[in-house]
């Protein structure tokens, strides 16, 4: 009997007791993990950066779905918005959420892992594994937002339907179909994964018989219903539907560049753990292969190895019919987390049937606490240190400064902002939480109650776009007689650990009208280079 079997089995305590301590060990250092990084982030800066500013403009309202990004399912927007009414709109709210969405993450996992390989050692170098994945160990920092959800949606779902193959238990199809709802809510891929996940277990005849086809079918139904109010939204306008999809607004072609995605999708993301495998474990090329020649039509017992293996060639073989019918193409590889994070399971039961040598393993933990280590150290020099060691360096950006210098100019701090650049949006939107902001461009988002015909109104906009471009972009929100030339170039200075204050600076135009007296307030020279 496998320590799957036991796991579940209620004369069996030790076994469970087993799992609950290995459970409460990989929280521990999952969140131990989360507050390094988190605290390091909060010190070095606030200023929000890549997929946070553009969801904190749009979490002013809560809506059924947003028309700035139609294909985007707005549940991460629902839990930000609901935070954001408790601590406010800033930093500590994405944090939050990213980090509790990664602990999350890391004890389902475990969980998962246990069941489909048996062996506690194994589902938690499963989770260790994270460390030496690309997109988990750097990227997730930078930039996640609705992946974070997506996430924990793939990994709760493949942890259920474990439990209902093993246990086949009712109460646990209810739990399934509100995963499913809340999954439906994050990201479109989630979609794909269930299907992967629910095709590969209809391959095999022993998991097959598992399923209750009522209680999977009542389990839909629950599903559906939670994802309604989003799903209702998108179907009320056809724009919507076009704006979603985008498979109607050119035609059909045939598109190198997707069928290229789909087929590196699951190597990038994997990356370079899916490397690191081979050369730590003996004999893990040859158990791989061997895995991916069986026939899961010919299996007679339940193989929750395989059933991992096959749900990722499903997903590869949808995104190769999502490349060549829908021309989806140029997804950042982060985007197809969904599709492959579980498959991290099926890569350490080959691992542990091809060497289970205790120096391998060894090695293997070592390998992921240096990876782990260098890559936090990395990111440490990119926040603290910036140039030379980034490019963009956006955590410097003086922000900050630009909030003190609009108050100086008498902005008031629950007026209104109308921005023309994403990433300032986003920033000025946590410094002036109280304000609307109305966001022109990319974003194009107007909330609710936003009224920029009384009070004072401050315009700003990156100086990368000259104040004849901007005019575009402002004719309809400027009163008679001021225009966009009218603003004032501030050049906002950068502080560094050991190069001169103003070795680089962020260049703003900002205009502020008083709209009740119709007139502009800024009475100072067009052009000023800003002291420190």
């Amino acid at each position: 009997m496998s320590e799957a079997s036991l796991e579940t089995e209620p004369a069996q305590p030790r076994a469970l007791n087993d799992v609950h301590r290995g459970l409460l060990l990989v929280l521990a250092v999952a969140a131990g993990y989360a507050c390094l990084h988190a605290g390091f982030r909060l010190l070095a800066s606030h200023v929000l950066g890549e997929d946070d500013v553009l969801d904190i403009v749009l979490s002013q309202d809560l809506r059924f779905g947003y028309d700035a990004v139609p294909r985007q399912p707005p549940l991460y927007n629902w839990v930000l918005w609901g935070l954001e009414q408790l601590i406010g709109p800033r930093l500590e709210t994405f944090l939050l959420i990213k980090y509790a969405a990664l602990i999350t993450s890391a004890g389902l996992l475990y969980l998962s892992a246990r069941r489909a390989i048996g062996d506690a050692l194994f589902a938690l170098l499963t989770v260790e594994s994270l460390a030496l994945i690309y997109s988990i160990s750097w990227r997730y920092h930078e930039g996640f937002t609705h992946e974070t959800g997506a996430m924990v949606a793939v990994l709760a779902t493949t942890w259920l339907l474990l439990r209902i193959l093993q246990d086949q238990r009712t109460y646990d199809y209810v739990a399934l179909g509100i995963t499913m709802g809340l999954g439906f809510l994050t990201e479109p891929a989630y979609i794909v994964f269930l299907f992967s996940m629910l095709a590969a277990t209809a391959l095999q005849p022993g998991l097959r018989d598992r399923l209750s086809p009522p209680l999977l079918g009542l389990a839909f139904v629950g599903a559906i219903v939670i994802a309604s109010p989003y799903w209702t939204w998108l179907l009320d306008d056809a724009r919507r539907m076009t704006w979603a999809t985008q498979i109607w607004e050119t035609g059909w072609s045939f598109n190198w560049s997707g069928l290229w995605d789909a087929f590196r999708g699951p190597i990038a993301y994997l990356s370079p753990l899916i490397f690191i495998l081979p050369v730590i474990f003996p004999g893990w090329l040859k158990t791989a292969w061997a895995d991916l020649k069986i026939n899961p039509l010919a299996t007679t017992e339940p193989d929750y190895e395989l059933l991992i293996l096959h749900a990722g060639l499903i997903a590869l073989v949808a995104s190769i019919f999502g490349a060549l019918v829908f021309e989806i193409n140029g997804l950042a590889v982060h985007v197809l987390m969904p599709l492959y994070i579980a498959s991290v399971i099926w890569l350490f039961g080959v691992a542990r049937r091809s060497c289970e040598d205790a120096q391998n393993i060894k090695w293997f933990g070592r390998v992921a606490i240096i990876i782990a280590l260098v890559a936090f150290f990395a990111r440490m020099a990119n926040l603290y240190i910036m140039d030379p060691v980034c490019n963009k360096c956006r955590w410097g950006i003086p922000y900050a400064v630009l909030a003190q210098e609009m108050r100086s100019r008498g902005f008031d701090d629950n007026g209104t902002i109308v921005s023309l650049e994403r990433e300032l949006s986003g920033n000025l939107r946590a410094l002036f939480p109280n304000a609307k902001l109305v966001a022109r461009g990319v974003p194009n988002f107007t909330p609710d109650g936003a009224d920029w015909t009384r009070g004072r109104v401050a315009y700003v906009w990156n100086a990368k776009m000259s104040p004849q471009r901007a005019q575009k972009y402002l004719r309809f929100l400027l009163p008679k007689g001021i225009e966009a030339v009218d603003a004032e170039l501030l050049k906002v200075p950068w502080k560094h650990l050991f190069k001169p204050d103003g070795y680089r600076t962020s260049d703003w135009y900002l205009l502020i009208v008083d709209k009740g007296k119709k007139k502009r307030v800024i009475n100072s020279s067009r052009k000023r280079r800003l002291g420190l």
